[in-house]
């Protein structure tokens, strides 16, 4: 397990805390506080989250280890679950529980692969919040865990762009499997851009001790107004990747046309010649033409005029181009 704990200092900014335990006397003191838990068990959980007296219904939402509850208000506190642009390939998608108490923010993730480092050093790089408040540390919580997730779908869009040129360029050297993992991570990434508009939406409803629905209204619906950028870029990229695998198919499609066409040539070409060798070739003394001198030859003649001739009406209609 790694426990990190910060505080809102005067200055509205976050620093790292000493402290290595929660405490009961957190929840009323003026010190505004984050407390970020990674790969906790269980029991462990249990343990840090005792002081609280947390609601039965949010205790057991922070200890499942699968989604249950996307959002759990009470008066003293509230929960919410936030899925993250991480572990597009994984069966299980992975998210981050955020407790909501009167001073302090709790978040969770429960291993060390799918966590919000890179946000948790965002905000602890001399970022200053808008105020010093718990409203003001989940306001920049949401935005920077939404700014990650359109900046992995503006990536897959990036990616997209320079595979429409390969394929342009060389369709042979394009692999059908990159078209399929980016259309798997920009179904993800849209997927949990919904779920953040669907937060920011649920935020402007709560009334609580520490988020009224006077102060958060405004708040949470610039989150909304950027969520709608947000979501315009996404399906942009969406559109991209969808255009690239358009083309891709149009191009293999294209490939079995061509073949589908050359071996309708063939045979159009070696049908009379299938006849002839067919007719010739039955077990008969009175055939005519057996007689002959040189029948074989004139045979072989005829065929290769046929093949001639079939070669040239087909091209003059256009079959070879």
């Amino acid at each position: 397990m790694k426990l990190r704990i910060f505080g809102i200092n005067e200055r509205s900014m976050l620093e790292s805390l000493p402290e290595t335990s929660l405490s009961a006397a957190w929840v009323e003191d003026e010190t505004e506080r984050w407390i970020d838990i990674e790969a906790a068990d269980d029991d462990e959980l249990r343990s840090l989250l005792a002081p609280y007296q947390l609601p039965e219904s949010i205790l057991v939402a922070c200890l499942a280890p699968q989604r249950t509850a996307r959002f759990i208000s009470r008066r003293n506190a509230f929960y919410l679950e936030i899925p993250t642009h991480l572990g597009w390939d994984q069966l299980i998608k992975p998210y981050v529980s955020i407790l909501c108490l009167p001073t302090t923010i709790v978040t969770i993730h429960r291993d060390v692969e799918h966590t919000i480092e890179d946000v948790i050093d965002d905000l602890n790089e001399d970022v200053q919040l808008f105020d010093r408040s718990v409203s003001a540390l989940l306001y920049h919580l949401l935005a920077k865990i939404g700014t990650k997730n359109l900046d992995a779908a503006l990536d897959v869009r990036t990616r997209a762009e320079a595979l429409a040129a390969e394929l342009d360029a060389d369709p042979d050297r394009i692999d059908p499997q990159q078209i399929a993992v980016m259309r798997r991570q920009i179904s993800h990434y849209a997927a949990v851009h919904d779920d953040h508009t669907y937060c920011a939406g649920i935020l402007r409803t709560v009334e609580s001790r520490h988020l009224r629905v006077t102060d958060s209204s405004t708040l949470y619906g610039d989150i909304l107004q950027l969520s709608q950028v947000s979501g315009q870029m996404i399906d942009g990229a969406r559109s991209r990747v969808t255009d690239l695998q358009q083309t891709y198919d149009g191009i293999v499609q294209q490939r079995v046309e061509n073949r589908l066409r050359m071996l309708t040539i063939l045979s159009a070409i070696f049908l009379p010649l299938t006849l002839i060798s067919g007719i010739y070739g039955m077990n008969f003394e009175d055939l005519p033409g057996m007689g002959v001198p040189y029948g074989y030859l004139i045979v072989i003649g005829v065929m290769l005029v046929t093949v001639f001739g079939m070669g040239v009406y087909l091209a003059r209609k256009g079959w070879f181009e």
